[in-house]
């Protein structure tokens, strides 16, 4: 009898890490950071440091987006909301991510200059149409230093789920003098879904671009910073 509760206990506990959306990647202080409902932000790099596994159909879809992307520079972001406190999350996240006025003079600190600026200048709706239950919207957004960004937003929502994916249409210039980012090379990816009590909030930000020489280290903190403040940026207006 005992070996049998003991079995049943260890198969049980085995299917709950199984079923966890997290994997080995975290720290056991980002697991606090993420339990104590604070937002986790990581500067991730490559797509094999990705802290979720495809234990849900999401998950696998943010995972598959960055594999065949497998950018040069990469940014997660996690965040753990209570179900009881934010029933319409999918809802949320949806008005969040298409408010593009709300865009312009989000502060982005800028490490190169070390004050802030806008992220974005500008943000043009160019169109919005929903079609099969998938909204896509585009826009024209103006972020230093790489000039106008016309971005295709993708959305899918149900009651527990939310789903999005923004791609780059246009070919990225640093400071209008290098070809830095081809069209569908940068890509972000937020997820929301159900984990018991809790929604989950995961971001990934991610570009596939050149080393640059000489400039290839403010190439790069101009796009991770930029990531996380993005992400940041939805996650506190929920």
């Amino acid at each position: 009898m005992k070996k049998t509760v003991v079995f049943s206990i260890f198969i049980l506990s085995a299917a709950l890490i199984s079923a966890s959306p997290f994997n080995s990647k975290l720290t056991s202080s980002e697991k606090k950071t993420i339990e104590s409902g604070k937002t986790l932000l990581k500067n991730t790099g490559k797509v094999k440091n990705m802290c979720i596994t495809d234990s849900n159909p999401l998950c696998k879809r943010a995972i598959s987006v960055m594999k065949d992307l497998d950018p040069s520079y990469m940014a997660e972001a996690v965040q753990k909301f209570s179900y009881d406190d934010y029933e319409d999350l999918p809802e949320i996240m949806e008005e969040i991510i298409t408010d593009l006025d709300s865009y312009v003079g989000i502060p982005y600190w800028s490490e190169e200059h070390e004050r802030y600026f806008d992220l974005y200048s500008s943000a043009e709706l160019l169109s919005d149409v929903t079609e099969n239950g998938v909204r896509t919207v585009t826009a024209n957004l103006k972020m230093s230093p790489f000039g106008i960004i016309k971005t295709e937003m993708k959305i899918e929502r149900t009651e527990d789920s939310f789903y999005f994916v923004s791609t780059n249409l246009n070919q990225l210039r640093y400071k209008d003098k290098i070809d830095c980012v081809s069209p569908g090379e940068q890509k972000s990816v937020i997820i929301a879904f159900r984990d018991g009590d809790d929604w989950i909030v995961y971001g990934a930000g991610a570009v596939d671009a050149p080393k640059i020489p000489f400039i290839g280290d403010r190439v790069e903190t101009s796009f991770i910073n930029r990531i996380k403040t993005f992400c940041k940026f939805c996650l506190d207006r929920v």
